[in-house]
């Protein structure tokens, strides 16, 4: 209660005394005015003041025991009382003395109070940053000398004659010192004492970043990079320029630097925690900016008329409210999600599994949960306990919610507990509850598509037991059979008469027309043999299974090779249709069989790619040729039909010393 109350009269007294510094502009002047009395720099320093004020009052009413928030609120709040007790000290001694009680008070402490505002971010921000404790014990000395030297300065600053030129030109200094103990001071205490202070910090920041781990490293990062030039900008225009704007301005750097702190690297677990702070924070930052802006614009117009107020009020609120709406769902959006619309979330989901490979599937619906309710993780698990998926990290099991479909139990998906934020609310987990069943169908959809692919091998596996089976029973059983059969008609051919020879004429009839329908039998069966053996010549080769076209083909080239070198080329091919694969390997090996008993060949090239849409196959050798008087026997027909039956092509090209085959596959055919 003590600590709300502090920050709300810091919050409240911050932002009046920038309004009264602006009210002071728009009054009548008869004197000159310095650079801390113009309108640029009232506007822009009281913006910036604010906005560090803001920031530190929702830094310090989200963790009140982390240092950080309290130095912004302190930085801010002395910023915004030296410009209205500059305005108030400057107007009553210049304009009107006698109204304006204390003004030479004012001056007196407005010289001083802007010292912890230009002292303690380059030393006690980069000291305490990000987790509001000192890294080490050795920390306390630089510290300690930092805050010593802000105290002496802000008690010397009154007696200083260049501030006060600065703050009051052409008034008389209200204090005054002796120059010699000014100078020891100043030039023998204060400034060595904050000079050692901050370089050793700085330098003690330099280890730490060198030394840190993410994300401690990229927090000390940003605000090592916007302290810095920030702290330089201050250096360079109070020694040279002798105006605070530009440092002002890059103190919103500063600001940026906490802020990405806060919301990617999660600083002090309270990213979530900020949506309210940050809506109505950005949202009063904007009014007060607003305002003030208007008030000056209003006020220097029409200042002798009591509506400047009235009419500023509803300018603000015309130009804010269409803006509140799209402000609180921007900042809603970034800190929980996509939970205020749960269809686009869904949209999002689809669009994740709609580009994903079919390995990625579920790690993609699993990261789009996570991305729309701001998860750290999130899991799948089996009916059985098995888990099925993981994406992110579960260090704390959040929400558990079921996977069903169809009446049927799936599985569970479990969210990992955002643990460093607030717990997940109604709105998250009917978000949840919708994600999840797009992920119970996506789950059902991956188990059908694997049942179909243990299906489809089991039928294929059956398929090819069932054509093994085959083989070898016409192979082992009637193919032996009918060429017994054959054998044996054959011999009792051989053991009839030669010629018509025999003891009567009805005899020698009947012995030949038993030897005619014997001839006639034997061929019968020579036909059924070669019927047979066409048939299982017909059956997919068994090593296409096992090896796949590439590797089929090199093995039956080292059968080959015994008699003629075969070299093989064979590129990476894409997954062919069976029949176009079993037709390339029947041609392959015929092509070669052909060659190694008739072409006298000393070297053979196989060569099959995969171009254009179809298949292509040559076999070349540098045997005899094909004589020009030959006639295409029964190899070349089979290839010539295998080939045409497909669709493709085939043709033979021959010369002495180069013989090509060439066939062409058409790889939609099936």
């Amino acid at each position: 209660m003590v600590t709300r109350a502090v920050v709300w009269a810091l919050v409240v007294s911050s932002v009046l005394a920038t309004g009264f510094a602006l009210w002071v502009m728009t009054l009548p002047r008869t004197e000159p005015t310095g650079p801390p009395s113009a309108p640029a720099y009232v506007i822009t320093i009281g913006v910036v003041t604010l906005a560090e004020v803001l920031t530190g009052a929702v830094l310090v009413g989200l963790r009140p025991q982390n240092v950080i928030g309290w130095i912004f609120l302190g930085v801010g709040a002395s910023a915004s009382w030296e410009q209205g007790l500059v305005a108030y000290g400057g107007y009553g001694l210049a304009e009107a003395p006698a109204s304006w009680p204390g003004a030479t008070f004012a001056t007196i402490v407005a010289a001083g109070i802007f010292v912890p505002g230009w002292v303690a971010p380059p030393t006690l921000m980069m000291a305490f940053y990000p987790d509001g404790r000192l890294p080490g014990r050795w920390w306390r000395w630089p510290v300690s000398g930092a805050v010593a030297g802000t105290v002496v300065l802000t008690v010397v600053s009154p007696f200083d004659p260049d501030v006060h030129a600065f703050l009051f030109p052409g008034r008389p200094m209200p204090l005054t010192m002796p120059p010699a103990v000014f100078t020891w001071l100043m030039l023998g205490v204060c400034l060595p004492l904050l000079a050692l202070s901050a370089l050793a910090i700085w330098i003690g920041t330099g280890v730490r970043l060198l030394r840190s781990r993410p994300p401690e490293r990229q927090l000390l990062a940003w605000l090592v990079c916007t302290e810095g030039p920030t702290m330089i900008a201050s250096f360079y225009s109070s020694v040279m320029t002798r105006s605070a704007i530009p440092s002002a301005i890059l103190s919103f750097l500063v600001l940026v630097a906490v802020a990405v702190g806060v919301l990617r690297y999660r600083m002090m677990g309270i990213e979530t925690l900020l949506r309210q702070g940050l809506v109505y924070g950005v949202l009063t930052a904007a009014v007060i900016a607003v305002y003030l802006v208007v008030t000056v614009a209003v006020g220097s117009a029409l200042h002798s008329h009591p509506l400047p107020g009235v009419l500023t009020a509803a300018l603000v609120a015309v130009l804010l409210t269409p803006a509140r709406n799209r402000l609180h769902r921007a900042a809603d959006w970034l800190i929980h999600g996509e939970r205020k619309d749960p269809l686009r979330a869904i949209a999002q989901l689809g669009d994740e599994v709609a580009v994903a490979g079919e390995q990625d599937l579920l790690p993609a619906a699993l990261t789009a949960v996570m991305r729309a309710v701001r998860a750290p993780g999130a899991i799948v698990r089996a009916p059985g306990g098995q888990q099925v998926c993981e994406q992110g990290t579960l260090s704390v099991i959040g929400p558990v919610l079921p996977l069903r479909l169809g009446g049927r139990d799936l599985g569970t998906l479990k969210v990992a507990e955002r643990t460093s934020a607030a717990p997940y609310d109604d709105a998250d987990l009917r978000l949840l509850a919708a994600l999840a069943l797009q992920v119970a169908t996506l789950l059902r959809a991956l188990e059908l598509t694997e049942a179909l692919e243990t299906e489809r091998d089991r039928a294929v596996s059956a398929t090819h037991a069932e054509r093994d089976r085959i083989r070898r029973d016409l192979h082992d059983g009637l193919g032996p059979s009918l060429s017994g059969v054959g054998l044996g008609l054959q011999a009792l051919a051989d053991l009839l008469p030669a010629d018509g020879n025999s003891a009567d004429e009805t005899s020698t009839a009947g012995t030949s027309t038993a030897g005619a329908l014997l001839s006639r039998i034997r061929t019968e069966v020579t036909t059924a043999v070669g019927e047979i053996r066409r048939i299982i010549d017909g059956l997919r080769p068994t090593i296409l299974d096992t090896l796949g076209l590439g590797e089929a083909v090199r093995q039956h080239a080292k059968t080959v090779s015994r008699a003629v070198p075969v070299e093989v080329d064979i590129a990476d091919l894409p997954t062919l249709p069976p029949g176009v694969e079993a037709t390339a390997y029947r041609i392959v090996t015929e092509a070669l069989t052909n060659m190694a008993r008739h072409a006298g060949a000393r070297h053979a090239r196989v060569t099959v790619t995969a171009v254009g849409g179809a298949l292509h196959i040559t076999v070349t050798d540098d045997g005899a040729g094909i004589p020009e008087q030959a006639t295409a026997g029964v190899g070349l027909t089979s290839m010539r039909r295998r080939a045409q039956s497909l669709g493709g092509t085939f043709a033979i090209s021959s010369v002495p010393g180069r013989t090509t085959v060439a066939a062409t596959l058409p790889l939609e055919a099936v």
